[in-house]
């Protein structure tokens, strides 16, 4: 018979005040734990609903971008009135762009961790 790694760790209940039970424990199962989202549960609606999501998002960080360039272009060609409000798109387009990096970072990372898990 195969003895369990743990088997040494019986008398630490003992140490405590609890009563050594020779390597078996008192605690109840635990039972399974589910997820709502098990892949059965997952539509392909779902999957076009984020795509439309992602979609959306990725084109107005695309119009924010433009804004800029056609906002620094006023400027250097002379047809902007208004330096502050190239300036707000600026930043704004700025700010876009890096919330978007670190999406696009998040993402890949957990596509690297569910690609890399054991079933």
């Amino acid at each position: 018979m195969q003895q369990s790694p743990f088997s040494g760790l019986s008398s630490i209940g003992s140490a405590l005040g609890a009563p050594a039970t020779g390597g078996t424990s008192s605690i109840g199962s635990i039972g399974s734990i589910s997820s709502p989202l098990s892949p059965s549960n997952v539509t392909e609606e779902d999957g076009k609903s984020f795509s439309s999501m992602l979609a959306g998002a990725m084109g107005q960080v695309n119009q924010s971008m433009d804004v800029s360039k056609q906002m620094t272009d006023g400027l250097l060609s002379g047809r902007l009135e208004n330096i502050h409000e190239m300036t707000i798109a600026g930043a704004k387009s700025e700010v876009m762009m890096k919330l978007t990096t670190q999406i696009t970072g998040k993402l890949s990372q957990a596509t690297t961790q569910l690609f890399q898990m054991q079933i």
